[in-house]
Formats: C-alpha cells, structure tokens, sequence
C-alpha cells in the first residue's frame, strides 16, 4: 500500500475524493474541479521540484487518500526561507482508520522546507498534525467579524446553522429584516452606523499591489516574497473562483495622492464578504477600515469576516468588530525556534499568503 507522489492520471479519483468527501457532494466531480486541481498541482508558480502533492493507493488501485501542498517563498528577517503549505486532506471512508492518515500526513511534510504550515485545517486534519508535532498558533487563529447589516447578518447566521427546511423558510423573511436594518439606521440604532473615509480609492493591479506589500513589510519580521508573474496569476486566479463572489480589490490614496493602504475582499451581495487582506501603516488602520465598511456596504454584503493581525487589534476593536476563533485552523512546525516565535509575534500573513486563497471552489 504505497505512498507515492501524485500523477496527473491520479486527477479524476483525487477531484472524487475532494468533492464527495471534502465538500460532501454526491457523485463525480464536475471537470471544473479536475482542471482546477491540476493546474494547482502541477502548473502554478507554487509548484516545486521538490516538494510534491502525495497520494495514498491502496492494493486494488485506488487512490484512497490525498495530501496537497504547495512551497512558497517567505522572508525572515531578509533571509529567503522555504515554506511548506498543506492543505486538501482528504481520505476515502475506507482507509480512515489505523496509520494511514498519520503516515501520509508524515510523508508529507518530511519534504526539505524551512517551514511546514497549514492555515485552514478543520478538526479532524488538527488533531492529526497536533500527532505530528505541529502546534496552533495563537496570533494566526484569531478573525474578526463586523455586522452592517445587524438583523439580515442574524438571518444569514442562522440559515448557516440550521437545516435545509428551516433555512428555506428563515429566506422569506429577508424582506422584513432589510426594512429593520433601514428603519434602525434611520433612527439611529444600527451597529453599522459607519464614519465617512477621507481616503480616496482606485482599482488596485497587481504591480502595485507588489509595490504595496515592498513598501509596508518592512516594519515585519517575517512575511511572504512574491514577484509579479506570481501575483499576477494568484489574483487571476481567485478572480476565477465564483463561489465566493466577486473578488473587489481596493487601493486608498489621502489628498495628497499618497498610497497609504489597500484591501482586499470577496463581495456577494445579502451574504458575508470574506476579506482576503488589508494592508498600510498601522497608524492608518482606522481610515482604511471606514473605508472598507463603507464600500463593502454599498456592494450589498451583510457582514464581513477576516482574519485578524494582532497589531491590529485596537482599531478593530474601536470599530464595532467581534473577534472568535472559528475554525480553519493555522498550525506549524519548524526546527527553528527563531522562525516560530516570528510566526507568534511579527509575521505579515494574511489569506493572501497560503492555502486559504487557493481553494478549488465547488
């Protein structure tokens, strides 16, 4: 029953095992989600000739397990490292039990890199790499919520929560919590009562996204590198990906036509706008939030999600945002206590910058 690196022959039965066992489908995989996994796996700018996707193939032939990754380059303290990503963990019901999940999860991450990582493990993959010497790390675990739309972010909260039949009947109420959200704001009791932004926004490329991240690491320890074929095809592809929305990509400049921030999100309009990162001077994060609060609510979300960057967390605070630790876990291991405690302390990652942003979507 070897463990062995994966094929592109191994794509149909690897999409399988994602769609039925990862986003709980029925049937095959649609060819969307074959294509998807090989251009991950074997043409992005993440593929690595050293570090390699594995499967797990059982004596019949099947492909009963699948472990996928990727390498990115990350800088600590100006010194170039190699960083492992694990993400799509995924078995067949069959080969569940026993040393199988532990040993491909081993076989694995025992590929050369500087730094073995994983942001977005569910429960069961976090109990499996906290076996394998991983552990959480608190300051990359922590993401922020803020309502703008207080009564229809209460529905969506509940509909996510409740079963099929009880969801379907909760979506006809929306009418009547849009006018509770209007008639709140109009009497001024609303959570979403937003300041006005002084800052100026345009459409946000990927050049200037990489002068963006150049200019304002240099207050961090660690971060990730990026040129601009990598980021190009990065943001190209999460443009790609429809199940979280439109991807809406933002630079501010104040009045005197300086850069001092950016951000990033998903918008879906009556559904929660997922933020993929935000970025400028520390001292900035306040104007940079109203003006995200303000945009996200004229693109018609009810709410938005994040996760947090712990220098952050004040201005976050001052605007009305709830902070949990939901899920997606962010785990690592490294031989090098210097590099854990930079990931602990003074590391710029955001969802930009791992496996969260490079989901094969449904």
């Amino acid at each position: 029953m070897p463990i062995r690196p994966l094929t592109e022959a191994d794509i149909p039965q690897v999409a399988d095992l994602y769609w039925q066992y990862l986003r709980m489908h029925k049937g095959p995989a649609p060819a969307g989600v074959c294509t998807v996994l090989r251009e991950l796996c074997f043409t992005s700018p993440f593929v690595d000739d050293v570090v390699h996707p594995i499967v797990f193939e059982a004596e019949d032939g099947r492909i009963g397990g699948f472990s996928g990754g990727m390498v990115r380059k990350m800088s600590m303290r100006g010194r170039t490292i190699r960083a492992t990503f694990g993400g799509s963990l995924v078995f067949h019901p069959d080969f569940r039990s026993g040393r199988i999940a532990p040993r491909l999860v081993e076989t694995f991450f025992a590929q050369d890199s500087d730094l073995k990582i994983v942001d977005s493990a569910n429960n069961p993959a976090r109990t499996v790499l906290l076996k394998n010497g991983f552990r959480i790390i608190p300051a990359l675990n922590i993401h922020w919520i803020r309502p703008l739309k207080p009564t229809q972010y209460a529905l969506y909260g509940l509909s996510r929560a409740a079963g099929p039949f009880l969801s379907a009947s909760l979506h006809l109420s929306k009418p009547l919590c849009r006018l509770a959200d209007l008639f709140a704001v109009r009497v001024g009791v609303s959570l979403a009562g937003l300041k006005e932004s002084n800052l100026h926004a345009a459409d946000l490329d990927a050049a200037t996204l990489l002068q963006c991240l150049l200019e304002f690491r240099n207050s961090y320890s660690l971060w990730t590198e990026y040129d601009l074929t990598a980021l190009q095809w990065l943001l190209a592809f999460m443009e790609r990906r429809a199940a979280r929305g439109a991807l809406r990509k933002i630079l501010l400049r104040d009045d005197d036509g300086k850069i001092v921030g950016w951000y990033i999100y998903y918008v879906k309009r009556d559904f929660v706008g997922e933020v993929v990162q935000l970025g400028g001077p520390p001292h900035a994060t306040a104007d940079i939030l109203d003006h995200l609060f303000q945009d996200a609510l004229q693109q018609g979300v009810v709410g938005l999600h994040g996760l947090l960057e712990m220098r952050r967390m004040a201005d976050f605070s001052d605007k009305h945002c709830f902070f949990t630790c939901r899920g997606g876990w962010t785990m690592a291991r490294s031989s090098c206590p210097e590099l854990m405690d930079c990931l602990d302390r003074d590391a710029f990652f955001t969802r930009l910058d791992g496996e969260w942003c490079l989901d094969p979507g449904e």
